[in-house]
């Protein structure tokens, strides 16, 4: 919200929202990650093949929150756009008993005039790897399922260690495709 043409490209963003809400939709490409788009059926039905640069730009701009919920960056100073919902945490820790920003709302101006949310942690996904490989194998000899869960466990600890001490950047393994894959 730092300029008018900002504030016009937040209006128009969310008037497309309400009006893609408005019409029926079927997800039918299903789940998929940005190492492995559905592009044929994007090509066929869409007549849209998306390029590694436009991938890795929506990779890039979409973020977790720690608190909850999830949201976009909308500028290149680190503006972000989520749900109200998601943001109220927020607004209830910045209120005061003169000002109750989930009553009344907040804007701001100018950068300067920007609410700080010290305790949020933004999470961006810089990259993927697949690392399924390497936690079966670690999983080899377990005797019973207590075992199994414990090097698995143990394996993926060893995993993200290795993956900060790398990248310098917290990596967390996640479990996709109900179990079958594990990702960094």
């Amino acid at each position: 919200m730092y300029t008018l043409e900002l504030r016009r490209y937040v209006a128009a963003l969310a008037s497309c929202g309400l009006l893609a809400a408005c019409l029926p939709m079927c997800a039918d490409e299903g789940m998929w990650t940005f190492d492995n788009p559905p592009v044929k059926q994007l090509e066929e039905k869409y007549h849209f093949t998306p390029t590694q640069q436009w991938l890795d730009h929506v990779r890039l701009s979409c973020v977790r929150l720690n608190d909850g919920g999830s949201g976009s960056f909308v500028s290149g100073h680190g503006l972000l756009l989520t749900n109200h919902h998601v943001a109220r945490g927020q607004l209830q820790k910045n209120s005061t008993a003169e000002h109750d920003y989930v009553k009344t709302g907040f804007y701001a101006a100018t950068p300067e005039e920007e609410m700080k949310s010290p305790d949020l942690e933004v999470n961006v996904l810089m990259s993927m790897e697949n690392v399924t490989q390497t936690v079966l194998a670690a999983l080899k000899g377990a005797q019973t399922p207590e075992e199994e869960f414990a090097k698995r466990k143990a394996v993926i600890a060893l995993i993200e260690r290795e993956s900060l001490e790398k990248t310098a950047l917290r990596s967390d393994v996640v479990t996709l495709y109900q179990g079958g894959e594990y990702w960094l």
